[in-house]
């Protein structure tokens, strides 16, 4: 166990560490040094977050044919996830991406845990300079973790950074900031509620974009604020880098196996697009029998 433990402070927290003190030496501020961290971080998962952010736009574009396929096999669950199953693959839809990227954040944000831990218990400069690497400038006194930035709006907002944050401000910017992310992000069906248990689906909609929300802030409130301010920038910059795919980077919905026409996939997907408006064209017959009467 203490091997396993080792090896995640060497890939993890000890990098983190000296990369804020590293940003802090050159900075003079830890808590700008750890948003220029987050920033880098951001930009370096910049390619799975922007795939992530396509996958969910072409779901939600998706979703027609998605409530299509459960209406058609409801009764039979097997061939429901098989033709979901096709339909995403047919639009190089990968769910595992989305779990790829928090597998990755995990890590990174329980390393910056640890590593304000070591800043803010360290009772001497040296207990800092010993985790330190050789090429990163050795500390002559204790890092200041006072975040002074609300200190405008009132002078008693003092917060630190290794510490839960007495004023609740990064709590609740957390939590505003993960309702709106969710919502952005979560794939919403298009078409009304028509019978119990879209009305059961649409209350668990809202419960999934609530929930997230909640947890964010019961964590922040107990939790060190450094670890708020790192999710306040990484919501910040992920809404961001939302925005601009929806705004300038449309996103087309065409099957990612278009090339292969005859192909099974390609076929189940096509034949799913077509649901919707033959359930249109019978619902137009039975809702006006005038006009079977004037072609006989």
């Amino acid at each position: 166990m203490s091997s396993i433990v080792t090896l995640f402070h060497t890939l993890f927290t000890y990098p983190i560490f000296n990369a804020l003190l590293l940003l802090y030496a050159w900075l003079g501020d830890f808590s700008l040094a750890l948003v220029v961290l987050t920033v880098s971080i951001s930009v370096l998962l910049l390619p799975l977050t922007l795939r992530q952010i396509r996958q969910g736009r072409i779901t939600r574009r998706l979703q027609p044919e998605i409530q299509a396929l459960r209406r058609r096999y409801a009764s039979d669950r097997l061939a429901q996830t098989r033709a979901l199953q096709e339909l995403y693959k047919a639009y190089g839809i990968r769910t595992s991406s989305t779990f790829l990227l928090l597998l990755i954040q995990a890590p990174i944000y329980s390393g910056l845990y640890f590593a304000l831990n070591m800043i803010l218990q360290a009772p001497l400069v040296a207990d800092i300079n010993r985790y330190l690497y050789p090429f990163v400038v050795h500390v002559t006194s204790l890092p200041n973790l006072h975040l002074t930035w609300f200190t405008v709006l009132n002078a008693t907002w003092h917060i630190s950074l290794g510490a839960p944050d007495p004023t609740a401000i990064l709590p609740l910017l957390t939590g505003l900031l993960t309702l709106l992310q969710t919502w952005l992000t979560q794939p919403l069906a298009a078409v009304e509620a028509r019978d119990t248990m879209q009305h059961v689906s649409q209350n668990m909609q809202w419960l999934l974009l609530l929930l997230p929300a909640a947890m964010t802030v019961l964590i922040a409130w107990h939790f060190a604020a450094g670890l708020a301010l790192y999710r306040v920038v990484s919501l910040l910059m992920n809404i961001g880098q939302q925005y601009i795919v929806s705004v300038w980077g449309g996103v087309p919905l065409k099957p990612a196996m278009a090339q292969e026409a005859n192909s099974p996939v390609q076929q189940s997907a096509l034949k799913t697009r077509s649901l919707a408006p033959q359930r249109k064209r019978r619902n137009r017959r039975h809702s006006n029998p005038n006009s079977s009467r004037r072609r006989k």
